[in-house]
């Protein structure tokens, strides 16, 4: 049956597709832009703390106004994006032939000054077996780079971080990011925090699970199991 434009529902549905298409948008248009946003932090932060060599006083104030105004940009643009993120997660995938090893690499390097000025070594574990799937690579990113942001955040100076992709089972694999902040309690609403939310809420969009292991003295794992060729695949 043919809606017609002009009626109720006709006009309901343009509506939501408008909503749809916005969703999409910003949610892509996010991770483009925190790219160089943390580029501006990362390096801005080795330059303010002498980490490439000494300054006079006023470049290492007027720096620490570039850091300041960028981690605020962060946390506003952060506000803005991540609901419509949760929402595009919703829409329908775009799965296509992705490497996983290429997926880590890309948002461990977008990441790489924050870790970098703060000396936190980032290492990645891909097993070969589940290198090579079939999924929207642009969610991913966004999983990942919540959880990297996370254990970042959460790991002191001088500490490691480790990502793994590991298989789970013929259809499924596995996404690991484990920080070394000491095991301590989780913080209340760390769980509902914007990366973390976000990340959650693309995950279980395609499918798939999350969950938290924490070992005491030792730190915390986030980690999320996902079908290898994304829930169109598997008819979800």
């Amino acid at each position: 049956m043919r809606v017609n434009s002009s009626s109720p529902k006709g006009e309901e549905r343009r509506t939501e597709e408008a909503s749809r298409l916005k969703s999409a948008f910003l949610a892509n248009m996010g991770h483009d832009l925190r790219t160089p946003l943390n580029a501006i932090i990362g390096f801005a932060d080795l330059l303010v703390k002498g980490k490439l060599g000494p300054i006079s006083d006023a470049h290492k104030e007027y720096i620490g106004d570039i850091l300041s105004s960028s981690h605020q940009l962060l946390r506003l643009l952060d506000g803005v994006i991540d609901f419509a993120k949760i929402e595009s997660a919703k829409t329908e995938s775009c799965s296509e032939p992705s490497n996983l090893g290429g997926v880590v690499a890309e948002v461990r390097d977008i990441l790489h000054g924050v870790a970098a000025s703060r000396r936190i070594q980032v290492a990645t574990e891909v097993d070969v077996t589940v290198a090579a799937v079939a999924l929207d690579a642009s969610k991913l990113k966004h999983v990942l780079y919540g959880y990297l942001s996370n254990a970042l955040k959460r790991t002191p100076d001088g500490g490691n971080v480790t990502i793994r992709v590991l298989a789970d089972g013929s259809d499924h694999f596995s996404l690991e990011v484990e920080d070394t902040d000491g095991g301590t309690a989780m913080a209340a609403g760390d769980a509902g925090s914007g990366a973390l939310a976000l990340a959650d809420g693309i995950v279980k969009a395609e499918g798939g699970r999350v969950g938290v292991r924490s070992r005491p003295g030792v730190g915390r794992t986030f980690w999320a199991v996902l079908p290898r060729s994304g829930p169109a695949e598997h008819g979800e």
